[in-house]
């Protein structure tokens, strides 16, 4: 478990520059990556109704205040929301990002492919 973790956090170490991230989202998804864009849209899903596939899968998080550019929308497969209320529409940017990943964790503890403690 230690290793995958290691590895982990080497991965997001690894900055791109915005000019070669969309041909590096495309180049993972020829390679089966499912991409999720983290992102209001009119299509949507909500976070706690979507079930991550089983496969290696690439969360594409937007800029504050301004999401993710449209040119990227093309390219993910699925936009997820998380559902709040009130008169708040959004989060920042890093909490959304982790309550997205929390989930994408907890669904892998739930169908036995990751181990809690």
């Amino acid at each position: 478990m230690q290793s995958k973790l290691c590895v982990l956090s080497l991965i997001t170490n690894c900055l791109l520059p915005l000019q070669n991230l969309l041909q590096w989202l495309r180049s993972r998804k020829e390679e089966g990556y499912y991409v999720v864009g983290l992102e209001q849209t009119s299509s949507s899903v909500s976070l706690g109704t979507f079930t991550f596939p089983d496969r290696p899968t690439v969360l594409l998080l937007g800029k504050e205040k301004e999401g993710i550019p449209v040119e990227f929308l093309q390219v993910v497969d699925q936009c997820l929301e998380i559902p709040q209320l009130g008169i708040i529409r959004s989060l920042n940017v890093h909490v959304s990002g982790a309550i997205a990943i929390w989930e994408h964790t907890r669904q892998n503890i739930a169908q036995g492919k990751l181990m809690q403690g």
